[in-house]
């Protein structure tokens, strides 16, 4: 090997002895940082040459700079950690709307068996004024628990609207930053050099994005079929987020076929497309989605079928009954109406109001009928004369139906214009009733104590509603029953969700750690190869040095 060559061989050396610190360097200054990659140089030997007694090496130099990334494992760690998010979101959710019952003295069983003790209190002294006003305290107890417990309902409702709200905001963010890196990497895909950072950057990003909406990640490709650098988001069941250097908005607006119900929508190029819970996967979206679709609506149609089923059986019985004057018993409890929602892609008349129009109303009387659900109602598709009820809490459906038709205890009459066979409507019977639970008798004369044929100081008819705690008239139950399977059902959600939270965060735990090992800085192994690459340096400047020192001599010599 000639001098030259030798020195040749010695800067190469350093090169590369330089490039492995600085390399190992940055990986321990980023050690620290979220969503960092660890980074390593790929060294290739120079090919030697042939000296006719044998191949002299040529040296070394550096290919290219790469780094710990594996596809796999980040799509894995993304959907784990998308669906820890979204099974913690709903458990917290969850524990929230649990708060909201009270239980032991303050809560609805107890107040309800107080209203019920009053009037036999009330039989036993039918004409004192004093035991009345009891009652009617113990009335309004009873409606304010149901009141405070529908507004704490109606307020989560609330809170799911804005939190959706706001990660809609963060993922916009998200996404459009996406799109920028796209720009910057397309091109680099094929390429031998990649630019690392901005790499992790962008994967960072999707992470980020997984903790609030699971996506799915492609990969695109350019005119020649490779890779081009650029990536593309799809959510939902192939809505896109990302398209290269498009990004895609996330929207919440009100549901469709319920307006107080939030929902998530693509917008592409001015088309709303929908994403359900179920269709978007994982992340926190999801267990808002969830919570707000599946958790709230089953607790609210639960709590108003306890205060509509109640009022019901008092307000019948009351009537039965005479007041201290001898006129017959009012109702005595009032509950929130029943609520339609048409949905938004109903057919319209000229004034943008729903052609065909639905009303919904509550049977005296038939309280016991009434179930813990909402309901849907279409066309029945094998008679378009007539209609479909679908009791949403199990899917039992009542096709064939007349307009006045009575399902489960109330009714329906469809009015305006007739139903087009797309229009649909949402029922709710009971699902607003309890936060507008209220005492409509405010004078103790007016309760109704006596019977019907007695005179107004009689007692029968309060002895017979201090009974209505052992009648079952909510749904085959007694309130007290009633009630406790409320708080039992409730519980064993919160378990259940506790559950699965506990197994995915463990499962998202155990992939992220797995994930980090296998791109993450190791600081012990990089101080070793920090010593390693040093005398590397070090070596290869005594090549160089010995390469110096070769050619004075031969200098010397030749002079």
């Amino acid at each position: 090997m000639s001098t030259n060559s030798l020195m040749t061989v010695g800067v190469q050396a350093m090169f590369a002895a330089q490039t492995q610190l600085s390399t190992t360097s940055h990986n321990i200054v980023n050690a620290a940082v979220e969503g960092y990659s660890r980074q390593s140089t790929r060294l290739t030997t120079v090919a030697g040459r042939s000296t006719g007694v044998g191949y002299i090496g040529g040296g070394v130099s550096v290919d290219t700079i790469e780094r710990a990334a594996n596809r796999f494992l980040t799509a894995r760690n993304n959907q784990t950690q998308a669906q820890a998010s979204a099974d913690s979101t709903r458990v917290d959710m969850l524990t929230q709307l649990e708060d909201g019952y009270a239980l032991g003295e303050q809560g609805l069983g107890q107040a309800a068996s107080r209203l019920f003790a009053s009037f036999g209190d009330m039989a036993a002294a039918p004409k004192d004024e004093s035991v009345r006003q009891v009652v009617l305290s113990a009335a309004e107890n009873l409606t304010s628990r149901f009141r405070s417990t529908g507004e704490h309902l109606d307020a989560l409702q609330t809170s799911v609207t804005e939190q959706l709200g706001d990660e809609v905001s963060v993922v916009n963010g998200l996404t459009e930053q996406i799109a920028k890196l796209n720009g910057q990497l397309t091109g680099t895909g094929n390429a031998k050099d990649q630019p690392n950072d901005l790499l992790d950057q962008r994967d960072q990003l999707i992470a980020q994005i997984s903790q609030h909406i699971e996506v799915n990640r492609v990969d695109n490709r350019g005119q020649d079929g490779k890779p081009d650098g650029s990536v593309s988001l799809f959510v939902g069941g192939g809505q896109p987020l990302v398209m290269g250097t498009t990004s895609h908005d996330l929207k919440a607006v009100p549901d469709a076929s319920a307006p107080e119900r939030t929902r998530l929508v693509v917008d592409l190029n001015g088309h709303d497309r929908e994403l359900t819970s179920r269709s978007i996967g994982g992340g926190s979206m999801s267990g808002l989605l969830q919570f707000q679709n599946e958790d709230l609506v089953d607790a609210r149609a639960q709590l108003g079928l306890l205060a509509t089923s109640l009022a019901d059986s008092v307000n019948t019985q009351h009537a039965q009954g005479t007041d201290l004057d001898g006129a017959v018993g009012q109702s005595l409890l009032s509950v929130g109406e029943p609520k339609v929602w048409a949905s938004a892609f109903n057919a319209r008349d000229g004034s943008g109001e729903p052609a065909s129009r639905v009303s919904i109303n509550r049977v005296a009387g038939q309280g016991s009928q009434l179930q813990a659900s909402d309901y849907s109602l279409r066309l029945d598709p094998a008679d378009n004369t007539r209609y479909q009820v679908t009791r949403q809490s199990d899917g039992t459906v009542f096709s064939g139906l007349d307009s006045g038709a009575q399902v489960d205890g109330f009714t329906f009459d469809v009015s305006g214009a007739p139903m087009s066979a797309q229009d649909r409507f949402l029922l709710e019977p009971v699902s607003a009733a309890s936060s507008s639970t209220t005492v409509a008798i405010t004078d103790p004369r007016q309760l109704a104590g006596a019977g019907a044929t007695a005179s107004g100081s009689g007692n029968a008819n309060a002895l017979v509603m201090q009974n209505l705690a052992k009648a079952a008239n909510i749904d085959g139950k007694t309130f007290s029953n009633a009630n406790a399977h409320l708080i039992s059902d409730l519980g064993v959600r919160v378990q259940r969700a506790t559950a699965d939270s506990a197994s995915s965060s463990s499962l998202a735990e155990l992939n992220k750690a797995q994930f980090g090992s296998e791109t993450g800085v190791n600081l012990e192994e990089e101080a070793a190869h920090l010593l390693q690459y040093q005398q590397s340096y070090q070596a290869a400047a005594k090549v160089l040095g010995t390469a110096q020192k070769l050619f004075d001599t031969m200098l010397s010599i030749m002079n």
